[in-house]
């Protein structure tokens, strides 16, 4: 008994269920059995990670059968995760809600055999392919608030997200149930630099209040260099875990000369985020 890639497949059970009779492959795929009865027979083979087969074998007295079955490894998805982000903004003033879906996937014949992954809402009717980030080697998928019934992500509180597979064989397999842990409600608050009234020329503490809603968060900052009014780049990030200060000393000398933006995001220990809206300034 050989998989589809033609490699053994050790411990798969062989059953012929009209004569009672069973075996075990051994670390080569192979297997015997002797002293069938003539005439058709089914052969049931399965292994675990693989799709079951059956096959029908017409046998005769005195002759030596040599059986080989390919089985498909069975697809497989997992590190699933659901989670939800609000991102501020200066317009329009209303701040983006969105929920993003990420898994990873493989297959016992290769991760060539993947053939899709994709996400299931039943009760809301919604089916999406998830896209393959190969930077950050997982399927992702971006579902906006705006596309939800009654347009917030509330609608998806106690609702089952299932995550899907399939192989080029079209076996598929379904992960166990995600569900909602958390809409972060309130966005961060940068308190220096803001609002294109600070100027940073040298060593420069950013300071944002403390996210206190009751659970704990880690922060994730980012500045970014503007040009012709329009974002163009990430100049520069840095982190504080939770529960640390809510402070960072940054060498602003490091940047050069010109209009900026930083953003704090406030991250809980499942991954949903806020980010507050954009807080401008300038570097001599």
């Amino acid at each position: 008994m050989l998989t589809r890639r033609a490699t053994g497949i050790a411990n798969a059970e062989v059953l012929v269920p009209a004569a009672g009779r069973v075996a075990r492959t051994d670390s080569a795929g192979s297997f015997g059995l002797y002293g069938l009865p003539d005439g058709l027979l089914k052969f049931q083979l399965a292994a675990d990670g693989c799709v079951a087969e059956s096959v029908v074998v017409a046998l005769e007295r005195g002759r030596i059968d040599k059986l080989d079955v390919y089985l498909d490894g069975l697809p497989y998805v997992q590190d699933c995760r659901f989670t939800t982000h609000r991102q501020g903004r200066d317009w329009p003033p209303n701040p983006l809600t969105y929920c993003r879906f990420t898994a990873t996937a493989s297959d016992a014949d290769g991760e060539t055999d993947i053939d899709s992954v994709w996400v299931e809402i039943p009760a809301v009717g919604y089916a999406r392919r998830l896209d393959y980030d190969p930077d950050r080697q997982l399927f992702t998928r971006t579902l906006a608030a705006l596309l939800l019934p009654g347009q917030s992500l509330e609608t998806l509180m106690g609702q089952s997200v299932l995550f899907k597979v399939a192989d080029q064989e079209s076996a598929v397999v379904q992960a166990p149930p995600c569900y909602l842990s958390r809409i972060i409600e309130y966005l961060p608050e940068p308190v220096f630099p803001s609002g294109w009234a600070d100027t940073l020329r040298g060593d420069t503490t950013f300071i944002w209040h403390r996210f206190d809603h009751g659970f704990w968060v880690s922060y994730h900052c980012e500045i970014v260099r503007i040009e012709g009014g329009g974002p163009a780049g990430i100049a520069a990030t840095f982190d504080r875990p939770a529960p640390q200060d809510t402070t960072y000393l940054y060498y602003a000398a490091e940047l050069t000369s010109g209009d900026y933006y930083w953003t704090v995001e406030a991250i809980d220990a499942f991954g949903n985020s806020a980010r507050s809206p954009e807080e401008r300034f300038h570097v001599n």
